[in-house]
């Protein structure tokens, strides 16, 4: 009778870890993955899903445990398209991306890459590895921006300064020229459009040199219920005119914060602008002011259509507007504001309808960075 084999201690080690103990481990690796991690089978049903997947697609464990199809998770439409194809080419994907679509209207930007389980001779199933790029993209998007701002900015101050010569000639002579028109006259009504449309020029003008023209922020301790009161007075009128309510509610005992009062108000009032232009006559508009740990939130909200934009636009490119007589400079101007300020603006479509806008202005505030301001959309 032969003797039996002694276990040695990597035998052991070995057959532990392919039992209880090495499946904890392996729960305990993927679990630990900041990377979603989704594996399924042939059919489309979880095998396994990580935290890291719960948290990049806003969903319990319950809702991605095994067993579960995929195509009853909420707005992964996407990953099953992606499944899909898979499944029938049985080729794996890298570098791949898609936009999720969340329940508040918000856009998810997913960076995923896709592997086939078993290979191409014995498939079973898909296993997908991804991660949320949002912010990543955001960040790209924003230098690029900065970018195209000073270069438009340079370009708009020599282009625009050469208008504005012959434009007040043209301006001056049709003033005089009406003076002399009678009333009955049939030229006065062209001469009275003429006048109207160099109007019209001069304001554009303003804005083009007051994007362009660099300034330094004159920064000082100041109230946030004075920022919000000065933006909501400037926009007041303009309201009135249409019959829009203009709402203002701050939090009590907000702290001083570090900025330049009058362009922060300014940036404010050109979203309020945007936002009453928006509404139907009788609709709403609201600012609000809150502070949100080391920040003061200043959130612009309307009951107007909401934002729609095409995939790759964004409200902050110079000269994007979804106005019929806007110059697509108002919020462009915001943002440089707001980032000279070290602050951040974001957009999004309230799930009640509508859209919102939060200025995040901090309340210890960085030394001040240069910008470009002037003007309203």
């Amino acid at each position: 009778m032969g003797r039996a084999k002694k276990k040695t201690p990597e035998s052991g080690k070995g057959t532990v870890l392919g039992g209880a103990i090495g499946s904890e481990l392996y729960r305990h690796v993927i679990d630990s993955l900041t990377s979603g991690v989704i594996a399924l089978d042939k059919d489309g049903i979880i095998i396994t899903a990580n935290r890291a997947a719960c948290v990049h697609l806003n969903a319990d464990a319950a809702t991605l445990r095994p067993g579960k199809r995929l195509e009853t998770i909420p707005y992964a439409e996407q990953f099953v398209d992606v499944m899909r194809h898979m499944i029938s080419t049985r080729e794996p994907m890298t570098r791949h991306e898609i936009m999720l679509t969340q329940e508040d209207g918000s856009r998810k930007e997913i960076g995923l890459s896709a592997s086939l389980l078993g290979g191409k001779d014995e498939f079973a199933g898909v296993i997908f590895l991804f991660t949320d790029m949002t912010e990543r993209r955001r960040l790209e998007r924003t230098a690029e921006l900065n970018r195209q701002l000073a270069s438009i900015g340079e370009l708009t101050a020599g282009v625009v300064h050469e208008l504005r010569s012959p434009l007040t000639v043209l301006s001056g002579t049709t003033q005089l020229l009406l003076r002399k028109l009678d009333s009955n006259d049939p030229c006065r009504r062209l001469a009275e459009n003429m006048y109207r449309e160099t109007l019209k020029l001069e304001k554009l003008i303003s804005q083009f040199l007051g994007f362009a023209k660099p300034f330094e922020l004159e920064v000082a301790l100041c109230r946030p219920e004075s920022v919000a009161a000065r933006a909501v007075e400037l926009c007041g009128l303009r309201a009135q005119n249409k019959g829009v309510a203009l709402h203002q509610s701050c939090a009590p005992d907000l702290p001083e914060i570090q900025a330049d009062a009058d362009k922060a108000a300014q940036a404010l009032a050109n979203i309020l602008n945007n936002a009453i232009d928006a509404v139907s006559e009788g609709g709403e508009t609201a600012l609000r002011v809150y502070r949100d740990g080391d920040v003061i939130v200043f959130e612009i909200s309307d009951n107007g259509p909401g934002i729609h934009l095409g995939p790759d636009e964004d409200l902050f490119t110079p000269f994007l507007t979804k106005k019929k007589d806007g110059t697509g400079l108002g919020l462009a101007i915001v943002h440089r504001i707001v980032i000279a300020h070290r602050g951040s603006v974001s957009y999004s479509n309230r799930i009640e309808g509508g859209a919102q806008f939060d200025v995040r202005l901090p309340i210890e505030r960085a030394a001040p960075t240069n910008a470009v301001g002037g003007g309203t959309d």
